[in-house]
């Protein structure tokens, strides 16, 4: 269509609806700059929760092995050299601290000459807690799983003669990897039987 303006020249009007080549690419390249982008971010964002969630299970698993063996070796009478669980013999060691303890009833009240037995052990990397308790004692007996990431869990004592132990020294060292990295968490505490 030719227009004729009022000063002689002739303009030419083109139909501008939709977009020119051009700008479809403009579009499209700023459309996959941000999907990228996002996808990076998405990238990074699981990195680092992957990263912190192990990081917690590892400190969390430690700290979990050691408030159990400060639960039972606090109350604990004595430390046993050797006790005959239902399931097996444990043996306290440099690997396993097996403990007596005064049975409690429901009110939290220790029941006289009743004992309950405890010892922790290692087997790979899993920790375990084994407790027989007493008929007449409120505590369950079982086997409970502490951690899946144990590295080193290592007791000492300050007697050579264990079962006149009144302290044990508890080393743990748990170890998780995420991708390439491995995350560690080491720990030592000293321990007081509080009723040797």
């Amino acid at each position: 269509m030719k227009k004729t303006c009022h000063c002689g020249f002739t303009q030419h009007y083109r139909n501008s609806a939709g977009f020119t080549f051009i700008e479809t690419i403009i579009v499209v390249a700023l459309s996959v700059c941000m999907m990228i982008a996002l996808g990076s971010l998405l990238y990074s964002f699981n990195s680092i929760s992957s990263f912190q969630q192990a990081s917690l299970q590892s400190s969390g698993s430690a700290s979990i092995i050691l408030r159990e063996i400060e639960s039972l070796a606090f109350p604990a009478n004595a430390i046993l050299q050797t006790h005959a669980f239902s399931s097996a013999s444990y043996t306290s060691s440099s690997t396993a601290l097996v403990l007596e303890i005064p049975s409690i009833d429901s009110s939290g009240n220790t029941i006289a000459n009743t004992h309950d037995y405890a010892v922790i052990y290692s087997v790979g990397t899993n920790v375990y807690r084994l407790l027989e308790a007493n008929a007449l004692s409120a505590r369950s007996s079982g086997t409970k799983k502490l951690s899946s990431t144990i590295n080193t869990l290592s007791f000492s004592y300050d007697n050579t003669d264990i079962t006149q132990a009144s302290i044990v020294t508890v080393d743990v060292q748990t170890q998780s990897q995420v991708k390439q990295n491995i995350l560690s968490d080491h720990r030592n505490e000293q321990i007081k039987l509080r009723n040797y």
